[in-house]
């Protein structure tokens, strides 16, 4: 049971370090102007196929980290639920919001912080970190 609680909170702790760096990398080395719509804070179309390849490509890192270590197919399934729950909560909020108008030079903590994504991406995201999780799950070959 320690095994697999470790296994889904290691393993969630994984996925949020990956994205977290690989997103603040990316998004300074594609700077602002390709990121966003010009004088908007709407992403661009680069971003997110880049959103939806990491949000993928880090849940089947998470799935992968908590089969190997919880060695429990339930604890994956855990962590997949947690990550589709979590995710549509996370994310409602954000689906309600009014839009902003870029003008100017603003800081990159405050652009980071008012992007604007589509609503079909807030929905798409959490189902995608799930299946991921479960894809990372299965390619963890059993001892």
């Amino acid at each position: 049971m320690l095994r697999a609680i470790a296994g889904v909170i290691v393993s969630y702790l994984v996925m949020a370090i990956v994205i977290t760096v690989v997103f603040l990398g990316l998004f300074l080395v594609l700077g602002v102007e390709r990121v966003f719509q010009p004088d908007s804070y709407e992403v661009s179309t680069l971003w997110l196929l880049v959103t939806i390849a990491l949000g993928f490509g880090s849940a089947i890192i998470g799935g992968y980290v908590c089969a190997a270590i919880s060695k429990s197919q339930r604890a994956c399934q855990v962590l997949a639920l947690i990550v589709l729950v979590l995710g549509i909560l996370l994310c409602l909020p954000k689906m309600h919001e009014d839009p902003h108008v870029r003008a100017g030079e603003v800081p990159t903590w405050q652009v980071m912080q008012l992007a604007q994504m589509p609503a079909w991406l807030h929905v798409l995201n959490p189902i995608l970190g799930a299946v991921g999780v479960m894809l990372g799950a299965r390619m963890k070959k059993p001892l």
